[in-house]
């Protein structure tokens, strides 16, 4: 739950608390709705108990025997440890136009934490693909979030734009493997256009843009030049790297929903 070692001591779990707790806080879910502000609670109320049970000598020392016994079974009641103090949270990395490389990635997860970041996520890009990209067709694609095709508006002495075919796949995190389990289905995925798709490959941070570059790289080699334009995008400051191809409105979402980020 907390994502630290099973030796760790009481001030990198009391830090791993504070963390993981300020996900979940009713401010940082007050928007997204009843349903996501209950889910947000039950999550908060089990990384309490984690930290409850870790800070407590006698009750670490019963799961650590428990874990090693390959099974780990209900302490006693006790009462709640006390509320860490208060600690500013950090502030998100400094953009410098999506190019910096982001940190490594992050600890396995509780996968009820994961389930609720990927919907609060895809809950925002639905709205931030309708306030940015305007009227468009959505059409359910297998192995896919979302999938949509912009309709855009003729303008009376310009040629309208080419409608774009976005995609949408959630995954923990953005690295080489998660890219190659996706690109064969995007690749089957045509634009009305008769080109690619764009691909918003989301996740709770990215691997560097070098070794991702080298992915894709990779991946046309094998589909002949073929396939997606992938942007990878970590959901947790709506930052995102930029192929030189990317559309200018797809720029334009990224950019919405660092607007909405809270």
């Amino acid at each position: 739950m907390l994502s630290v070692a099973q030796d760790a001591p009481p001030d990198e779990i009391k830090k791993a608390f504070r963390r993981e707790i300020a996900r979940y806080h009713p401010d940082k879910v007050q928007h997204l709705g009843p349903e996501f502000q209950d889910m947000a609670a039950g999550i908060a109320a089990d990384l309490t108990e984690a930290y409850r049970i870790l800070m407590d000598p006698g009750l670490r020392a019963r799961y650590d025997e428990d874990l090693g016994a390959g099974g780990v079974h209900p302490p006693p009641p006790r009462p709640p440890a006390p509320k860490p103090p208060p600690e500013p949270a950090s502030p998100p990395p400094p953009s410098s136009g999506g190019a910096a490389a982001p940190p490594s990635p992050p600890p396995q997860r509780p996968q009820a934490g994961i389930d609720f970041v990927k919907r609060a996520a895809l809950s925002k890009i639905r709205t931030a693909i309708a306030d940015a990209m305007g009227p468009s067709d959505s059409t359910p694609v297998p192995g896919f979030d979302l999938a949509v095709t912009t309709k855009p508006k003729k303008a009376l002495f310009k040629k309208a734009d080419d409608p774009i075919c976005l995609l949408v796949k959630y995954v923990p995190f953005v690295d080489p493997e998660s890219l190659a389990d996706v690109w064969t289905p995007a690749t089957r995925v045509k634009a009305p256009a008769g080109g690619g798709c764009v691909l918003l490959l989301v996740g709770a941070g990215f691997s560097p843009a070098k070794e991702l570059a080298a992915a894709v790289t990779d991946q046309r080699r094998k589909t002949r030049g073929g396939g997606p334009v992938v942007v990878p995008v970590d959901v947790r400051y709506w930052e995102a790297l930029f192929p030189p191809e990317t559309p200018a409105i797809v720029r334009s979402l990224i950019q919405r929903l660092k607007e909405q980020r809270t």
